[in-house]
């Protein structure tokens, strides 16, 4: 026999925290505690475990109970008006409660002790049976309650025992003699991660002590949550997070959104919860604070029925497809796909509430746009980077496409990292550009980002309005982070120029990747800063954590050549053999790996092999401006060259970047030249660099941190 961790494993379920394997086990083998996610749930000292299989018998997700009426009746149920006025819907529980006690008997339901943690308490005390009442959206434990019920039964005593399907069916199983055992069950939304109402409510009680919070006051609006204080005060909160949260899934357990008690049969002798949208049916009732919900699954059940039936204002039968439609009775519930960014927004260390409004609302701090997705290991390195500069920042970013009409869902990531954008960080396609303006409502900010995102010869008319963010509103903050010309001058004198000047005088914050980049914009009579590529002001933890992904190994010492263009500019071979060191060429993604090179030109496939294999390296030979990037920010010795570029398009962005770090003796036309100036074994002064890039990185990154509105 296994232990309950181990089946519950095997048939692919999952722990409802219903306490009843912890009381069963007779070597106290069995814990319950919490994951990452708040999640209650059991588990085994397998030290302890004599494998004697209790545990098993009494789990109500693996042996369920299906023995009721599969198709009950169904009625709309009201007590008299001060019952249900106190009340969270039609005052079931009261009545059901109070009948027990004038028989003698015990009511074992839900309270909130001193800490404020809901606990099955069995009671036969009225002032107790009166916290009971009122819907209380948070983890409710067993604890040790099982004995209580199983000794009371046992003294002849009647319990009437109310609480969530899978708790009632714990109890079942766990109490020898059920003849005097009453069970309700309750039309249940499922259970919440215990840790994450404990953070909540340290929240609410960062200033003074809670005593008591109310889900569900008849006088108030659906979702209003008030909080009463040790010291009287009363706080109250409208469309309060941490309900809306729990309605819509988003810290459930697998065991709730999958509730094998959900449909019917169902598991107690009677159901009983809120009938939910009743004016579609009972036409002539007027239930301004509520209306329950009645299912009678068996002849104990009957019993109950008989007692609600002598003490309603109001009953009626109506047909259980309705109640259905509108109550959980499915055994499937989706989880919210908000739940992963939910999650993720704690650990980076906001607070339940901050992360809720985030999620529910779909807010984020930054959108940003550009080429974040291209066919290029440089241009993706840059939005990787600058999306985890912004995360650094403590903001939120949104990637955003241009707008794609044959396109729909969210936008995929990069084609060319292993490593993925989250996908709640991922704007979805939008078709046209009215529907893209809806980003304007989401964010604090729009960013266009780095690369040639303003090359008019390099860009659809289309794309080039959307990376000069032609969808954002002119009440939205607006921000240009190193986009780059691409040239030394502006080169179009098409009709689309006069149109793309506008848009970059409309945004309100300005940078350019290259010095020439500030000077095309003062001819537009726009102001920008000249900055760092993304690539130089990124934390290095984040390109470690790319390079873990790697999936490519490399000797121990070797040089790497990354070849954008194939021409004899580039000649690995002779940088190879001047060194006396293996050369390990690698080609860019849009190569044409088919075409005949002097040397074996390999393609590494992804960002995270490219970043490793300059990282490990021992010298760099590059025609690309972000591996010369990348070279600098490593610290190796490298070589650049520019062959057939032009001083006015391709080399001008690498001079930029290498004139203000002192470094242009490190810029070449051909590999042939590099060496007959001995340049290759030339030692760079990376203190002295290191001196000026700081610095400059330092500077850029006030100027972005000034230009968002934060």
């Amino acid at each position: 026999m296994s232990d309950v961790v181990s089946e519950l494993r095997k048939a692919g379920k999952s722990c409802c925290g219903c306490f009843a394997c912890c009381n069963a086990c007779p070597q106290g083998a069995i814990g319950m505690g919490t994951d990452d996610r708040g999640l209650c749930s059991s588990f085994v000292d397998s030290s302890a475990c004599v494998d004697c299989g209790l545990c098993v018998d009494k789990c109500p997700q693996i042996r369920t109970d299906r023995s009721n009426d599969p198709d009950p009746r169904c009625y709309a149920f009201m007590a008299d008006d001060a019952t249900v006025e106190a009340s969270s819907s039609g005052g079931a529980f009261k009545v059901l409660a109070d009948w027990m006690l004038s028989r003698g008997g015990y009511v074992c339901g839900v309270v909130y002790d001193e800490d404020m943690d809901a606990r099955y308490v069995m009671t036969k005390d009225r002032e107790i049976v009166e916290r009971m009442r009122k819907s209380k959206y948070v983890f409710s434990e067993m604890v040790d309650v099982y004995e209580q019920v199983d000794k009371a039964l046992k003294s002849g005593d009647e319990v009437l025992f109310v609480g969530c399907p899978c708790q009632v069916a714990a109890v079942k199983l766990f109490v020898k003699d059920q003849s005097n055992l009453y069970t309700v069950d309750l039309l249940c939304a499922g259970l919440p991660a215990k840790g994450i109402y404990r953070r909540y409510l340290d929240e609410l009680s960062a200033e003074k002590k809670v005593v008591n919070l109310s889900f569900r006051e008849s006088d108030l609006p659906y979702g209003t949550l008030v909080v009463d204080y040790e010291d009287g005060t009363r706080k109250t909160v409208f469309k309060d997070p941490y309900f809306q949260g729990f309605l819509r899934n988003l810290f459930k357990s697998e065991a709730c959104l999958n509730c094998v008690y959900a449909p019917t049969p169902r598991v107690g002798d009677l159901t009983i919860g809120d009938l939910w949208q009743y004016d579609k049916i009972l036409f002539d009732v007027d239930a301004p604070y509520g209306i329950s919900c009645v299912t009678v699954n068996n002849d104990r059940g009957e019993g109950l029925f008989k007692v609600l039936s002598e003490k309603a204002s109001f009953l009626r039968e109506i047909p259980l497809s309705f109640a259905k439609r509108f109550n959980r009775f499915n055994e499937v519930r989706s989880g919210n796909p908000g739940s992963e960014r939910f999650y993720y927004l704690l650990g980076r260390g906001y607070s339940v509430s901050k992360a809720l409004d985030l999620v529910l609302n779909s807010k984020y701090d930054v959108a940003v746009t550009g080429f974040w997705r291209v066919l290029n290991y440089g241009g993706d390195l840059s939005y990787y980077a600058l999306y985890n500069v912004l995360s650094d920042m403590g903001l939120e970013p949104l990637m955003v496409e241009s707008c794609n009409p044959a396109a729909t869902g969210t936008v995929t990531g990069p084609s060319r990292m292993i490593t993925k954008y989250p996908e709640f960080s991922r704007a979805p396609w939008y078709p046209n550009k009215e529907r893209q303006k809806e980003v304007n409502l989401r964010v604090k900010n729009i960013l266009v980002g780095s690369d040639q995102v303003w090359n008019p010869r390099l860009l659809s008319p289309e794309g080039l309005k959307t990376y000069t963010l032609d969808f954002a509103q002119p009440w939205r903050n607006t921000v240009a982070y190193a986009p780059s010309f691409g040239s030394l001058t502006y080169e179009d004198d098409s009709p689309g120029k006069a149109e793309h000047i506008e848009l970059i005088k409309k945004i309100r914050h300005v940078s350019v990747r290259e010095l020439s980049g500030v000077d095309i914009c003062a001819e537009f009579g726009v102001e920008a800063k000249h900055v760092l590529d993304p690539v130089m002001l990124c934390d290095q933890r984040h390109y470690m954590a790319l390079i873990d992904r790697a999936t490519m190994g490399f000797p121990r010492k070797y040089m790497v050549a990354f070849v954008r263009h194939i021409n004899v500019h580039m000649d690995p071979m002779a940088m190879s053999r001047h060194l006396g060191m293996q050369a390990i060429s690698i080609g860019g993604p849009e190569l044409d790996y088919n075409k005949a090179v002097d040397y074996p030109l390999f393609n590494v496939g992804n960002v995270e092999n490219w970043l490793k294999a300059i990282y490990l390296s021992d010298f760099v030979l590059t025609d690309s401006y972000h591996c010369t990037a990348v070279a600098i920010y490593f610290k190796k010795p490298f070589i650049s060259v520019y062959g057939r570029m032009a001083e006015a398009n391709g080399r001008g962005r690498m001079s930029s970047l290498l004139s203000v770090l002192g470094l242009e003796d490190r810029l070449f036309k051909t590999t042939e030249d590099a060496i007959k100036a001995g340049a290759p074994k030339k030692e760079i002064d990376y203190d002295a660099v290191e001196e000026k890039l700081s610095s400059f990185r330092a500077e850029c990154l006030e100027w972005l941190k000034g230009s968002l509105e934060i």
